[in-house]
């Protein structure tokens, strides 16, 4: 219906313009002058329209721009306000030491912050213990401030950083502090928020690291209890992990779950000397027990069939064998990746599974799949092999 008045009215302009145009020039004569006139007028008037249609969509797209740039601008403004007004009261304070004390073992010493212009977030350094036999660095001050959710509003639970130090930490090094306090202010300030997010600062460059995550518990660090406030509410306690550029980079690709798979072996401490929990080998690692490999141009895929997870495809009513494992790939594909099934090419047999593409991009998503499929999933990869899951 749009179009048809749309149409309408195209057909009326131009009818008007010819009028115009007759009126203009058949006293001068010439028909070629005449229709020359008609096509000049049209083409202005539709250049025109354009250019003002164009003018008016740009300066509503900056008018909105603005209105978003300065209501993020007041955004941040209230947070560094309240940010900067936040302080415990003393019976506050109190029961957040008395639950560090509790949940992660005696304070040996203090990093006391300056102020300026947010509150005094004063480290408290816990020593190793039986229970966690680590150094830790916790803060007493951030979780006075209270945070912003969407909308403006605010929510009750607060929450202060703690921060897992190896067992042989030199408790003399200041940078600890420096790196929650910057992760505290990048959380409050800077997005409104803390919680499971990549949180970057200066400090943490400094100390050598390219970010941080955060969350109530990783693998190897534990759920800590909250400090009960005296007029309701708590105050929790979220582990923060620095990451190196590697780790920042595998998180960014593989997500935090796979990220977190790693940590038990790694012992999730800050220390910018260690070595990455992801290094440049950790693609081959995740899609074990497949095999990648290129030559002559093309990405390879193989897997030497009758050794893994063969209790999945006899559940199912097959062998395992190549075969099986192209079936099981193809059906992947169907489900999870369906234009790129035809960019799949597959040379398998009853001892191997092999499928090769030119496509890198296209076997890596297939492989990652897949692979974590079968580590995580079971039930879904024996419905894509079931006889009833392929209909």
């Amino acid at each position: 219906m749009g179009n048809r008045a749309w149409w309408k009215k195209r057909i009326w302009i131009t009818l008007l313009m010819m009028v115009l145009c007759y009126v203009l020039f058949s006293e001068l004569g010439g028909v070629v002058l005449f229709f020359a006139g008609v096509f000049g007028l049209t083409a202005l008037w539709m250049f025109g329209r354009s250019w003002w249609r164009k003018r008016r969509d740009r300066r509503r797209r900056e008018e909105e721009t603005s209105a978003r740039e300065r209501a993020e601008e007041a955004a941040l403004n209230r947070r560094r306000e309240a940010f900067r007004k936040a302080r415990y009261t003393s019976e506050e304070r109190r029961r957040v030491e008395a639950c560090i004390r509790q949940s992660l073992g005696p304070i040996a010493d203090w990093d006391l912050g300056e102020g300026g212009e947010g509150p005094a977030i004063d480290v408290a350094l816990v020593p190793p213990t039986e229970e966690l036999p680590f150094w830790k660095a916790v803060t007493v001050g951030a979780g006075a401030c209270i945070l912003e959710a969407g909308g403006g509003q605010t929510v009750s639970q607060r929450a202060e950083l703690v921060l897992a130090l190896p067992p042989d930490w030199d408790a003399a090094q200041d940078w600890p502090g420096r790196a929650l306090r910057g992760v505290a202010w990048n959380g409050l300030v800077t997005m409104g928020f803390i919680g499971y997010a990549v949180y970057r600062s200066l400090s943490l460059t400094a100390a050598g690291f390219a970010g941080a995550v955060m969350d109530l518990s990783f693998s190897g660090l534990p759920e800590l209890p909250c400090a009960v406030r005296p007029e309701g509410g708590g105050v929790c306690f979220c582990w923060t992990v620095p990451l190196l550029k590697p780790e920042l980079d595998y998180l960014r690709w593989r997500g935090y779950e796979n990220l977190d798979r790693r940590l038990p072996a790694a012992r999730p401490w800050a220390d910018p000397r260690r070595k990455p929990w992801a290094d440049g080998n950790w693609f081959q690692e995740d899609i074990a027990p497949f095999v990648w490999s290129e030559y002559g141009g093309r990405v390879c895929l193989g897997l030497e069939a009758g050794r893994f997870y063969q209790e999945l495809f006899l559940r199912a009513g097959l062998r395992g064998g190549g075969e099986d494992w192209e079936e099981l790939s193809r059906e992947y594909l169907r489900h999870y990746q369906p234009e790129d099934g035809p960019f799949v090419e597959y040379a398998c047999d009853e001892r191997t599974f092999f499928a090769v593409s030119e496509d890198r991009e296209i076997l890596e998503r297939l492989a990652l799949g897949l692979a974590d499929l079968l580590r995580d999933d079971r039930v879904g990869a024996w419905r894509l092999l079931a006889p009833e899951g392929r209909r």
